[in-house]
């Protein structure tokens, strides 16, 4: 497909529907965050499930990129196809290996600070602890509410 056959309007909705997907994901996480916390849950564990994550989507973030197959919906890969072709092939491999190599970076830092701080003492606050993330969740919204917005 050219990029003059992609409707941009197309492409708006289905990454509408993508960013519907991943707020309701990450609603689904600080749910299950909320009461792991309030059960008294241990810091270590939530650090090691997020690094654990972290490495599932490194993971498949190089498995696109050395096989060039996409693994995850159809909505998924028709933005995925878009964005290669409106970057180029070449731009978009870059970006995504700058995020692949900040990705092990901080995959590999989180699991150095695991095993070199005693975090065995550290609990859980709800309220407090979940600041941090609902900022990170804004912050990601707030990004692709604007990339949307952009290409028209």
């Amino acid at each position: 497909m050219g990029e003059m056959e992609w409707d941009r309007q197309e492409v708006k909705r289905l990454k509408k529907k993508q960013l519907i997907h991943s707020n309701l994901l990450l609603l689904f996480f600080f749910i299950l965050f909320a009461i792991y916390s309030q059960n008294g849950g241990a810091l270590t564990v939530v650090i090691g499930l997020c690094c654990i994550f972290l490495s599932i989507y490194a993971a498949n973030l190089l498995y696109v990129l050395i096989t060039g197959q996409v693994v995850g919906t159809k909505t998924y890969k028709r933005v995925l196809a878009f964005d290669i072709e409106h970057m180029g092939k070449r731009r978009w491999k870059r970006r995504r290996m700058i995020e692949l190599i900040f990705l092990f970076v901080l995959i590999l830092g989180i699991i150095v600070a695991l095993f070199t701080f005693d975090l065995g003492e550290a609990s859980l606050t709800f309220p407090l602890d979940f600041f941090p993330m609902l900022g990170g969740w804004i912050g990601m919204n707030i990004g692709q509410i604007t990339r949307i917005r952009n290409l028209s």
